[in-house]
């Protein structure tokens, strides 16, 4: 992503942002979304008492873990940061970290998380829709470069895959 690719997108985003009522603070709502999600199928399995609990915890908690230490090794230079231009929405100059991405990784962690409850199709479709909606907001946003989210997307579903299946389910 070039210094002109990255200002055309988060212009773009602005401009978008500025029509709709709540503005930039709607770039959180996603992620919102899909937490409580999360939180409600938690809450589901504990009041159900199903084996699949603690799994359906530990899963995604390992996927955020790897992926915080992973940043931490290789702390790439946010876009923003990089081109000296403000993202869209709130951000932190000198964060660093970029790479991968801990919101795309999470929210695809939560997504393979719910997928392996095999929920009805309908609300797994809108799951995938929004977790590659959250990927996709990183980057318009300007807080991620393409590859951080692909990077945090599929070692999300790597992880996930590999412990749903030393775990047997």
């Amino acid at each position: 992503m070039t210094r002109e690719h990255y200002q055309k997108i988060t212009e773009q985003t602005r401009q978008i942002l500025r029509r709709l009522p709540f503005g930039e603070s709607l770039l959180r709502l996603p992620t919102f979304l899909i937490a409580c999600i999360y939180a409600g199928f938690a809450l589901t399995l504990l009041t159900d008492r199903r084996p699949e609990l603690w799994l359906f915890l530990v899963s995604p908690a390992v996927c955020f873990l790897t992926v915080t230490i992973l940043r931490t090794c290789i702390n790439r230079t946010r876009p923003y940061d990089l081109y000296q231009l403000p993202p869209v929405g709130r951000h932190m100059p000198g964060k660093g970290k970029s790479m991968p991405s801990r919101h795309a990784a999470s929210a695809v962690a939560i997504l393979m998380a719910v997928l392996f409850l095999h929920p009805p199709l309908p609300f797994a479709f809108f799951l995938i829709f929004l977790a590659a909606f959250i990927c996709f907001l990183r980057v318009a946003a300007g807080q991620h470069y393409p590859s951080d989210v692909i990077a945090g997307a599929l070692l999300s579903i790597m992880l996930s895959l590999l412990f749903y299946w030393l775990s047997g389910f």
